[in-house]
């Protein structure tokens, strides 16, 4: 054992990998439905391991948990701006709830129990389950940012700040899911039913008054078929006018003149004799003779080229509309697969409101999909290319930012590694997402990053941390898990009454702006599977944006009054 313990003291990349894979072990272990996860895992793993005291070069640390935060920027850059908006205010209330709740309740009971310095933070990360927090208090400490009491030392804070951590994320992941799930029920709500009462709204709301709002459905394009024009209503007419409004739904999708395929254009007028291919679902294009005309089988008319676009909603035209008004005036011809909102997949209904930066997915014809791109915004191809200089430039700038100190009534006050970061995240992304042809980072790309970049960090932190585990636990451990828990309640049940009485928020929509506001994802899966559907979603993207901002300004301030 000494033999090994000594090859991984002088191998530091074998120490981090090996954490890392036992952490992902211990993080998959299914007790029932519940697994601590990857990063959970990763840090007591690393707390049980650094017990054996390794000094591991803080370089990694800070690498990690810069990749991380900036990463964590790019994904929630463009919905927190759109939270700052007069539709997005209510939900940002309930971040600001959250966040405020478990920074008061921890500052009190920390300042009443008189915890040593790191123990705040590392509670209200815990409880709270937002690991930034952690980071930015963990910059602080070893920036120099903080002053230390007599007698402790930068490296006994961050061990307090991890133990904290330790103690408290169980209960903070675990206490709100099954409180998440608990509370409309509590409150004599029934999320499957409220869900489907919800989207049979969305969709009324979406379909009222116009019988072709699902052109933007699969439902309406599964199968081509071509025939020649010999119906005199249709010949004169401009395209722009038929597209949409045909009878039985059909779509133009291929006119062929004389034998040559036109390109479509909305000003095109059909003429007598002309060879149309029409898309629509099968119920409807039987009716193709009735409506066109004869039936007639031509390879070059209906081999029609097909194509799959990711497109990146950035045009202020499209923004504010359903996803009903976008299907019914541009959407003709293109099928929506799905959409993708600060990382999470949207309900697709007809009275799903679109927000910039949003993701289409759709798949369709090459002319209707460039003309949902040009009126959507910009639309990309899936590609594996990272625009790496953008990425390291805008870590540059975020760590530049992060080492500017100001004084503000004589205190000197800066945003710290963290803060820089984030915030050099938040604005590329927010840049990006009006115009997005620089900066390209796939979303498997960014997310490897996020995950590989807070992995690194944890075990660092827990072998960091190992040393002082035991004596911690001995000493402060029950008070702390107490106070983790009594946050952990109050931030799930605040938010939500906040959300029911003051802001009369709809109970799906509410219970997925809780699980937003306490940055928690696997209670918004919970409560989604609670639901039977991926409506609580709606709520979920701003307060989860709000509160990883505040909660991680929120971990440099609590030292200072701690």
């Amino acid at each position: 054992m000494n033999e090994l313990v000594e090859f991984l003291r002088h191998n530091e990349v074998v120490l981090l990998f090996l954490v890392m894979a036992l952490g992902y072990i211990l993080g998959h272990i299914k007790i029932g439905w519940f697994s601590l996860g990857t990063i959970a895992g990763s840090l007591i793993v690393g707390l049980v391991i650094g017990m054996a005291k390794f000094d591991i070069s803080p370089i990694i640390k800070s690498v990690g948990f810069g990749m991380f935060i900036y990463a964590v920027g790019l994904r929630v850059g463009p919905q927190f701006f759109d939270g700052m908006k007069k539709d997005g205010l209510k939900l940002v209330t309930m971040s600001l709830v959250a966040c405020f709740t478990g920074f008061l309740a921890v500052w009190a009971m920390s300042d009443w129990l008189g915890f040593q310095l790191g123990f705040a933070p590392g509670i209200l990360a815990g409880a709270m389950t937002n690991t930034a927090t952690m980071g930015a208090a963990e910059g602080a400490i070893s920036g120099g940012s903080v002053s230390l009491p007599q007698g402790i030392t930068a490296e006994m804070a961050m061990g307090s700040v991890a133990v904290a951590y330790a103690i408290t994320y169980l209960f903070g992941t675990v206490g709100r899911i099954v409180l998440f799930k608990m509370l409309p029920r509590l409150f004599g709500f029934d999320l499957a039913v409220e869900a489907k009462k919800l989207e049979a709204t969305m969709s009324q709301a979406g379909d009222q008054d116009d019988p072709y709002s699902d052109y933007f459905s699969e439902f309406s394009a599964q199968g081509v078929r071509g025939y020649k024009l010999t119906n005199d209503k249709l010949t004169g007419q401009p395209l722009s006018k038929l597209q949409g409004h045909l009878p039985d739904n059909l779509i133009v999708e291929r006119i062929e003149r004389d034998g040559q395929v036109l390109d479509l254009k909305d000003d095109m007028q059909l003429e007598h004799g002309d060879l149309v291919a029409v898309s629509g679902h099968t119920s409807d294009i039987i009716h193709g003779p009735e409506v066109i005309g004869p039936e007639v089988v031509d390879r070059s008319l209906l081999d029609i080229p097909g194509e799959t676009l990711e497109i990146l909603v950035t045009n202020k035209v499209a923004v504010g509309k359903t996803l009903a008004q976008v299907g019914r005036e541009a959407g003709f011809g293109c099928y929506l697969k799905s959409m993708v909102r600060s990382g999470v997949e949207m309900k697709a209904t007809a009275g799903l409101t679109i927000m910039k930066g949003d993701l289409f997915f759709v798949t369709g014809a090459k002319s209707h999909v460039d003309r949902l791109t040009k009126y959507l915004g910009y639309g990309a191809h899936r590609t594996a290319v990272t625009d790496l200089f953008t990425l390291a430039v805008g870590m540059v700038i975020g760590s530049l930012l992060g080492a500017v100190t100001v004084k503000l009534f004589g205190i000197p006050v800066s945003l710290g590694s963290a803060g820089g970061l984030l915030l050099a995240g938040i604005v590329i992304s927010f840049l990006r997402s009006r115009h997005p042809t620089f900066g390209n980072i796939p979303g498997g790309a960014r997310a490897v990053l996020e995950d590989i970049g807070l992995t690194i960090f944890i075990v660092v932190v827990g072998l960091d941390a190992g040393s002082s585990v035991v004596q911690v636990l001995k000493t402060s451990g029950p008070a702390v898990f107490l106070v983790g828990l009594a946050v952990t309640l109050s931030t799930a049940v605040l938010p939500w009454l906040w959300g029911m009485y003051v802001l009369k928020l709809n109970p799906v929509i509410n219970i997925g702006a809780c699980t937003g506001a306490g940055v928690i994802t696997a209670a918004l899966k919970a409560v989604s599977e609670e639901a039977g559907s991926s409506l609580p979603a709606l709520g979920y993207p701003v307060p989860y944006a709000v509160s990883t901002i505040v909660l991680t300004v929120m971990g440099f301030l609590i030292l200072q009054i701690t």
